[in-house]
């Protein structure tokens, strides 16, 4: 091998180790990560996305955080108030703030977040329902869920870590719970149904009775109102008859003898009627009415004394 052969050799080497070099200097962080930086065994600095440089063997990236989002699901097991053993259903989402100090935090502090936070979750749900029936669970779970976001908030806070949501799912009992209180909830629906029915009847049969004393008292009020009309109208009849020189008693023979030869028109007229004539001339004293020969002198009386005035 040639001397010029050998000193290409170490050329290219010494190129290929300047590349490493400049290479390995060379950081770039990717979107919604933060790389924490560490000198010599101790913490530097923290990089947030982009191009960077370092030492290469001085400094190294001692851990990769995320900012991103992410979600914790936990079954929390407990016992209501009214000795319900119910699971809780639990979705956290936190994530770490980019703030230098509370991403040093996040690294340094607490090596393992979501064990943390499910003792704290376990605590707080076993303590809330622990105060609670069921029944004022399944009303309350909007309430158990802000008050496990303040806690935790509080508790991992200080770790870098944020709470962004803390949503209690549900509150689910046991089988053999669940079928007893569909059992309780379809009785208590057949109780409401069966009153409200019995209401419905009891409002009909009010109305129906209304409505028939409404009409009752409608029907008398128009016989009432027949009878003044037909008193109304006989009064101006004998009042005519008067004027006309008849006596009152003449007068209401007169409409007597009248209306019923009306009658009797209307019975003669009918194809089933059968006419009787009552001859009242043997009658005498009170019981005896005015015949037509009576009627009639008087009616000739007054037109006498209508043509002497």
């Amino acid at each position: 091998m040639t001397a010029a052969l050998v000193s290409l050799v170490l050329l290219i080497i010494l190129v290929a180790l300047a590349l490493i070099f400049l290479v390995s200097c060379i950081l770039v962080v990717p979107q919604s990560d933060v790389y924490v930086i560490e000198k010599l065994g101790k913490y530097n600095r923290t990089l947030s996305s982009g191009l960077h440089f370092r030492l290469p063997f001085v400094e190294r990236v001692a851990y990769k955080q995320t900012l991103r989002i992410r979600e914790l699901d936990l079954l929390v097991a407990t016992k209501t108030q009214d000795n319900v053993f119910v699971q809780v259903p639990v979705n956290v989402q936190y994530f770490v703030n980019e703030n230098e100090q509370d991403v040093k935090n996040a690294v340094y502090k607490l090596s393992n977040p979501e064990n943390q936070m499910r003792s704290y979750i376990q605590q707080n749900i076993v303590g809330s329902l622990s105060k609670l029936d069921l029944d004022e669970a399944y009303g309350s779970l909007h309430q158990v869920g802000l008050a496990l976001q303040g806690e935790l908030t509080e508790k991992i806070g200080e770790y870098g870590y944020v709470i962004k949501d803390t949503n209690v799912i549900d509150v689910e009992p046991a089988p053999e719970v669940k079928d007893a209180m569909n059992q309780v909830n379809a009785s208590e629906r057949k109780r409401q149904a069966q009153i409200l029915t019995a209401e419905g009847n009891k409002q009909a049969a009010i109305l129906d009775a209304e409505a028939e004393r409404d009409a009752r008292r409608l029907r008398g009020e128009g016989i009432a109102q027949e009878g003044d009309e037909i008193a109304k109208g006989m009064k101006e009849r004998i009042d005519k008859l008067k004027d006309a020189g008849l006596s009152a008693e003449a007068a209401v023979e007169w409409l007597k003898f009248n209306d019923g030869m009306a009658v009797y028109s209307a019975l003669a007229s009918s194809n089933n009627a059968k006419v009787i004539m009552m001859d009242g001339s043997n009658l005498s004293g009170k019981n005896r009415s005015m015949t037509s020969d009576d009627i009639t002198r008087s009616i000739i009386q007054a037109e006498e004394v209508q043509s002497h005035r």
